[in-house]
């Protein structure tokens, strides 16, 4: 046997064998007694070629070993996230590698696993589960080992069966709970399209009753602005002629003290001549004076009076002006509550439905060409809930080490960038920030991935587990910009391979781009969360992915 990297002969004696053996049996026991009915004994793990195969557990993973040092050359183990092994077949072998035993101790644990290499696997089959195995729960664990126990109590051929008809009832389970959310889908479709209809016609008399209130305002404030300009005129013209009366009073007064001022000067001319006279110069004094106190406390109170009505007309004209001014504040709220539902409607969801639905462009649905690049757990509710929850994380995040721009913008001014790559479970999280900087919406369309071998010919398209916002896609204003999580499981590329990421318009004629993703990439991006781990072994194996030494390039569109 020959190492992929070291490229030397390991020689495989009966001594390395009966050491292998007494070895398995030692790793394997270690932790039997400290928890048998957690341990899991046997359970066949499935490793394919364009998969990544993940085993999770309840523990950190302390170390691993495969019962066969060949392995080594065929199985590529890593520990992800401290409780989970990442296991990846080398492609570079062309031989099938054997079945093996894999043994790992986490927790005080130790499992058994068999190893069984199936070059037919597809990573985008919907009859198979992914290759997944969850064991983090550890309650979930003891009830797995019992059912294993169980099992395993049953002879090979039953064992067979058994395990033949599990499998088929979880085909069976997926395939019933894909047509359930398929029946649920358009149901949903058939309803949100009577309600988009009802709410039109809502819109339409909500529009006509808010057109009728906007009317009245703009009456009443008319009405108000007259009732205005009435009160001013009258004020104005009961002052001029209060003003005129008080002149005229005023000028007869001073005419009047006047003339008695004058006979008083007589009166003194003739009491310089007689007595009698004096006299009655006097008595005229006196009445003069009194005669001129009470027509000057007259005039003060025809002026208090004035003045009073006066202020009772400002009062008036003030409460107007208020009126006036309510009323054209009223008219502004509702011209611009008019003003902000014209600017909304368009993006309602009838507004939206008015726009594109009718012309068969429906947001709340994925697009049509998309249904054939996902697979069917992209409709089911739990598996969208999971995808969604990890997305939301990392677009809170925010974390942004990629940056790839797309070849060109499309309909030239949508830019989408590849932010982040982040790998969960068997799946692989692509992070995208689309910015649109024309003046027309952005209708994100179909989007899948190409996988390309090292001569740039497709091996297939990766079919989609979840985008952000499935139920509607993402739709982006003029001027703004929004990021969105696209997921696919996650494949096993070697260097000189790539992937790339095509992204369209709804709208042919608006086109689409790409954004290429090499292999250095992708596995530098992979190594950042798996990581080498103990390895028990009697050789050393070639463990290590192969470097990868890439250079720029184009791919055409599929």
């Amino acid at each position: 046997m020959t190492h992929a990297t070291t490229g030397k002969i390991c020689h495989h004696s009966c001594w390395d064998k009966r050491c292998m053996a007494v070895l398995l049996f030692v790793f394997f026991a270690a932790g039997w007694h400290l928890g048998a009915a957690q341990n899991i004994n046997g359970e066949q793990v499935i490793v394919g070629k364009e998969s990544i195969t993940i085993i999770n557990f309840p523990d950190k993973v302390l170390n691993i070993n495969f019962s066969d040092d060949a392995a080594y050359d065929f199985y590529i183990p890593k520990r992800r996230e401290e409780k989970s092994i990442s296991l990846q077949f080398n492609k570079y072998q062309q031989d099938a590698p054997p079945n093996t035993n894999l043994l790992v101790n986490e927790g005080g644990r130790s499992h058994m696993f068999r190893i069984l290499f199936d070059s037919t696997y597809n990573i985008n089959d919907d009859s198979r589960p992914p290759l997944w195995y969850e064991h983090s729960d550890l309650k979930a664990l003891r009830a797995f080992v019992a059912r294993q126990k169980e099992l395993m109590d049953n002879p090979d051929e039953t064992q067979a069966r058994q395990q033949a008809a599990l499998q088929q009832q979880e085909a069976a389970e997926r395939k019933a709970a894909y047509v359930a959310a398929q029946e649920q889908r358009e149901a949903a479709l058939a309803a949100k399209e009577k309600q988009l209809e009802k709410q039109r016609k809502e819109e339409e008399t909500a529009q006509k009753e808010q057109a009728a209130a906007i009317a009245k305002a703009k009456r009443d404030a008319e009405e108000k602005d007259r009732q205005l300009q009435l009160a001013a005129a009258k004020e104005a013209r009961e002052k001029a002629a209060a003003e005129e009366k008080a002149r005229k009073e005023a000028a007869a007064l001073a005419k009047q003290k006047a003339e008695n001022d004058r006979q008083l000067q007589l009166l003194e001319e003739k009491a310089q001549q007689d007595k009698k006279a004096a006299e009655a110069l006097a008595k005229a004094k006196i009445d003069a004076e009194k005669k001129q106190r009470l027509q000057e406390e007259q005039l003060a109170r025809q002026q208090q009076e004035a003045e009073q009505k006066r202020q009772l007309a400002l009062a008036a004209l003030a409460k107007k002006e208020a009126e006036q001014k309510a009323a054209k504040e009223r008219l502004e709220q509702l011209e611009a509550e008019r003003k902000e539902r014209e600017a909304n409607k368009a993006y309602s969801e009838a507004g939206l439905w008015q726009r594109y639905g009718k012309f068969g462009i429906n947001l709340y649905d994925v697009p049509r060409e998309h249904m054939g690049t996902v697979i069917s757990n992209f409709y089911i509710a739990k598996d969208t809930l999971m995808h969604a929850q990890v997305a939301d994380s990392l677009i809170l995040a925010g974390t942004s080490n990629l940056n790839i721009r797309a070849s060109a913008p499309i309909n030239k001014g949508v830019d989408i960038t590849l932010q982040q790559m982040f790998f969960k479970d068997v799946f692989t999280y692509y992070r995208l920030k689309i910015e649109n900087t024309t003046n027309e919406d952005f209708l994100m369309g179909k989007t899948y991935l190409y996988w390309y071998d090292e001569k740039q010919k497709p091996i297939k398209m990766i079919k989609s587990s979840y985008i952000t916002n499935v139920t509607r896609f993402p739709l982006i204003r003029p001027g703004s910009s929004q990021e969105v999580v696209f997921v696919t499981r996650s494949p096993n590329i070697i260097d000189g391979e790539s992937l790339v990421l095509y992204i369209d318009e709804r709208r042919k004629e608006k086109g689409g781009t790409s954004i290429v993703i090499e292999s250095s990439t992708y596995i530098n991006e992979l190594k950042k969360v798996q990581h080498d781990i103990k390895t028990v072994k009697t050789k050393t194996p070639a463990a290590e992915a192969p470097a990868t030494n890439n250079k720029g390039r184009k791919k055409k569109r599929k």
